[in-house]
Protein backbone atom coordinates (compact mmCIF):
# COMPACT_ATOMS: atom_id res chain seq x y z
CA UNK A 1 0.00 0.00 0.00
CA UNK A 2 2.67 2.37 0.61
CA UNK A 3 4.36 1.97 -2.45
CA UNK A 4 0.98 2.36 -4.55
CA UNK A 5 0.83 5.71 -2.44
CA UNK A 6 4.69 6.39 -3.06
CA UNK A 7 3.56 5.78 -7.03
CA UNK A 8 0.67 7.82 -6.47
CA UNK A 9 2.55 10.99 -5.19
CA UNK A 10 5.55 11.02 -7.92
CA UNK A 11 2.66 11.23 -10.74
CA UNK A 12 1.14 13.86 -8.73
CA UNK A 13 4.30 15.80 -7.86
CA UNK A 14 5.35 15.79 -11.72
CA UNK A 15 2.13 16.58 -12.98
CA UNK A 16 1.76 19.65 -10.02
CA UNK A 17 5.73 20.72 -11.00
CA UNK A 18 4.43 20.49 -14.57
CA UNK A 19 1.38 22.79 -13.87
CA UNK A 20 3.93 25.27 -11.68
CA UNK A 21 5.94 25.50 -14.25
CA UNK A 22 3.47 26.05 -16.79
CA UNK A 23 1.92 29.15 -14.89
CA UNK A 24 5.10 30.76 -14.39
CA UNK A 25 6.99 32.08 -17.55
CA UNK A 26 9.49 34.30 -16.33
CA UNK A 27 10.93 30.71 -14.44
CA UNK A 28 12.43 29.76 -17.76
CA UNK A 29 15.58 27.24 -17.28
CA UNK A 30 18.06 26.56 -20.42
CA UNK A 31 18.67 23.05 -20.05
CA UNK A 32 22.47 21.49 -19.74
CA UNK A 33 21.40 18.93 -21.86
CA UNK A 34 18.79 17.96 -24.72
CA UNK A 35 16.62 14.87 -25.02
CA UNK A 36 15.29 13.10 -28.12
CA UNK A 37 12.58 10.28 -27.62
CA UNK A 38 10.72 8.07 -30.04
CA UNK A 39 7.22 7.86 -28.13
CA UNK A 40 5.67 4.48 -27.94
CA UNK A 41 2.61 4.67 -29.98
CA UNK A 42 -0.66 6.58 -29.08
CA UNK A 43 1.96 8.66 -26.27
CA UNK A 44 2.30 11.97 -26.08
CA UNK A 45 5.22 13.83 -23.81
CA UNK A 46 5.56 16.77 -21.62
CA UNK A 47 9.08 17.65 -20.50
CA UNK A 48 9.87 19.60 -17.03
CA UNK A 49 13.28 21.29 -16.37
CA UNK A 50 12.90 22.12 -12.80
CA UNK A 51 16.70 23.00 -13.22
CA UNK A 52 19.16 22.67 -15.86
CA UNK A 53 20.43 19.07 -15.02
CA UNK A 54 17.05 18.04 -14.60
CA UNK A 55 14.34 17.07 -16.71
CA UNK A 56 11.06 14.97 -15.78
CA UNK A 57 9.13 13.77 -18.81
CA UNK A 58 5.67 12.27 -18.31
CA UNK A 59 4.41 10.34 -20.78
CA UNK A 60 0.75 10.20 -21.34
CA UNK A 61 -1.73 8.26 -23.47
CA UNK A 62 -5.45 9.02 -23.71
CA UNK A 63 -6.25 5.60 -23.55
CA UNK A 64 -6.94 4.70 -19.60
CA UNK A 65 -5.83 0.93 -20.61
CA UNK A 66 -2.20 2.20 -21.67
CA UNK A 67 0.47 1.75 -18.50
CA UNK A 68 1.32 4.83 -17.06
CA UNK A 69 5.10 5.84 -18.02
CA UNK A 70 7.28 8.63 -16.13
CA UNK A 71 10.70 9.16 -16.54
CA UNK A 72 13.22 11.51 -14.18
CA UNK A 73 16.57 12.11 -16.37
CA UNK A 74 19.38 13.73 -14.18
CA UNK A 75 23.22 14.82 -14.95
CA UNK A 76 25.33 14.49 -12.00
CA UNK A 77 28.58 15.09 -11.92
CA UNK A 78 29.80 12.25 -9.39
CA UNK A 79 29.10 9.60 -12.17
CA UNK A 80 29.96 11.67 -14.94
CA UNK A 81 32.64 8.78 -15.80
CA UNK A 82 30.19 5.49 -15.10
CA UNK A 83 27.89 4.23 -17.90
CA UNK A 84 26.38 1.22 -16.88
CA UNK A 85 27.25 -1.89 -19.98
CA UNK A 86 27.90 -5.24 -19.92
CA UNK A 87 31.45 -5.02 -20.82
CA UNK A 88 31.98 -3.50 -17.29
CA UNK A 89 28.57 -4.90 -14.90
CA UNK A 90 30.66 -7.20 -13.22
CA UNK A 91 33.81 -4.81 -12.02
CA UNK A 92 33.14 -3.92 -8.13
CA UNK A 93 32.87 -0.06 -8.84
CA UNK A 94 29.73 -0.71 -11.02
CA UNK A 95 28.23 -2.99 -8.95
CA UNK A 96 28.82 -0.46 -5.97
CA UNK A 97 26.46 2.08 -7.96
CA UNK A 98 24.21 -0.67 -8.77
CA UNK A 99 23.71 -1.26 -4.97
CA UNK A 100 23.18 2.04 -4.02
CA UNK A 101 20.53 2.24 -6.77
CA UNK A 102 18.74 -0.49 -5.37
CA UNK A 103 18.80 0.55 -1.53
CA UNK A 104 15.28 0.81 -0.55
CA UNK A 105 15.58 3.95 2.91
CA UNK A 106 12.32 3.03 3.83
CA UNK A 107 13.09 -1.30 4.68
CA UNK A 108 16.56 -0.55 4.94
CA UNK A 109 17.18 -3.25 2.53
CA UNK A 110 18.09 -3.98 -0.94
CA UNK A 111 15.69 -4.37 -3.81
CA UNK A 112 15.87 -7.69 -5.78
CA UNK A 113 16.27 -6.68 -9.68
CA UNK A 114 17.51 -8.27 -13.09
CA UNK A 115 18.88 -6.63 -15.64
CA UNK A 116 18.23 -5.80 -19.52
CA UNK A 117 19.95 -4.29 -21.84
CA UNK A 118 18.86 -1.66 -24.71
CA UNK A 119 19.60 -2.08 -28.48
CA UNK A 120 22.33 -0.20 -27.78
CA UNK A 121 23.99 -2.26 -24.51
CA UNK A 122 23.32 0.02 -21.64
CA UNK A 123 22.14 -1.90 -19.29
CA UNK A 124 19.23 -1.46 -17.20
CA UNK A 125 18.13 -2.24 -13.84
CA UNK A 126 14.76 -3.51 -13.30
CA UNK A 127 12.79 -3.37 -9.89
CA UNK A 128 9.19 -5.07 -9.74
CA UNK A 129 7.51 -3.01 -6.89
CA UNK A 130 3.92 -4.33 -5.46
CA UNK A 131 2.15 -1.97 -7.91
CA UNK A 132 5.11 -0.63 -10.51
CA UNK A 133 8.13 -0.86 -12.12
CA UNK A 134 11.13 0.74 -11.40
CA UNK A 135 14.02 1.20 -13.92
CA UNK A 136 17.42 2.21 -13.28
CA UNK A 137 20.67 2.98 -15.10
CA UNK A 138 23.56 5.53 -15.68
CA UNK A 139 24.95 6.33 -18.95
CA UNK A 140 27.83 8.84 -18.98
CA UNK A 141 26.77 10.55 -15.90
CA UNK A 142 23.03 11.00 -16.60
CA UNK A 143 20.95 8.97 -13.92
CA UNK A 144 17.51 7.61 -15.95
CA UNK A 145 14.82 6.67 -13.54
CA UNK A 146 11.68 5.20 -15.19
CA UNK A 147 8.67 4.29 -13.49
CA UNK A 148 5.58 2.47 -14.90
CA UNK A 149 2.64 0.17 -14.15
CA UNK A 150 0.22 -1.12 -15.84
CA UNK A 151 -3.32 -0.28 -15.28
CA UNK A 152 -5.44 -3.16 -13.95
CA UNK A 153 -9.21 -3.48 -14.56
CA UNK A 154 -10.40 -2.26 -11.32
CA UNK A 155 -8.46 0.64 -11.99
CA UNK A 156 -5.66 0.28 -9.81
CA UNK A 157 -2.08 -0.54 -10.79
CA UNK A 158 0.22 -3.57 -11.43
CA UNK A 159 4.17 -3.42 -12.33
CA UNK A 160 4.47 -4.07 -16.07
CA UNK A 161 3.96 -7.33 -18.25
CA UNK A 162 6.71 -8.68 -20.50
CA UNK A 163 4.85 -7.00 -23.20
CA UNK A 164 5.21 -3.09 -21.65
CA UNK A 165 8.91 -3.99 -20.80
CA UNK A 166 9.57 -4.93 -24.34
CA UNK A 167 7.95 -1.52 -25.68
CA UNK A 168 9.91 0.36 -22.78
CA UNK A 169 13.29 -0.92 -23.24
CA UNK A 170 12.63 0.30 -26.86
CA UNK A 171 11.97 3.32 -26.22
CA UNK A 172 14.94 3.62 -23.94
CA UNK A 173 17.15 1.98 -26.41
CA UNK A 174 15.51 5.16 -28.85
CA UNK A 175 16.14 7.85 -26.27
CA UNK A 176 19.39 9.71 -27.00
CA UNK A 177 20.88 11.93 -24.37
CA UNK A 178 22.72 14.87 -25.34
CA UNK A 179 25.70 17.37 -24.00
CA UNK A 180 24.17 21.58 -24.57
CA UNK A 181 26.95 24.22 -24.53
CA UNK A 182 25.61 27.13 -22.82
CA UNK A 183 27.30 29.92 -23.96
CA UNK A 184 27.26 33.27 -21.09
CA UNK A 185 26.18 36.10 -22.54
CA UNK A 186 28.46 38.89 -21.51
Amino acid sequence: MKKLLSLILVFAMTFCACAAFAEEPDAEVTPMFSLSMTLPEGYTAKENWPDPYVVNVMLDNEDPSRPLIDVQISYEDIYSDVTFSRDVWETEEIQNYAASLAYDVETEEYDEYFTRDTGLGTVIMVIHEADHTRMLTIWHGYMVTLFAADRTEDGGSAPVSDETLEVIMQFLTNMDISKVIVENEA
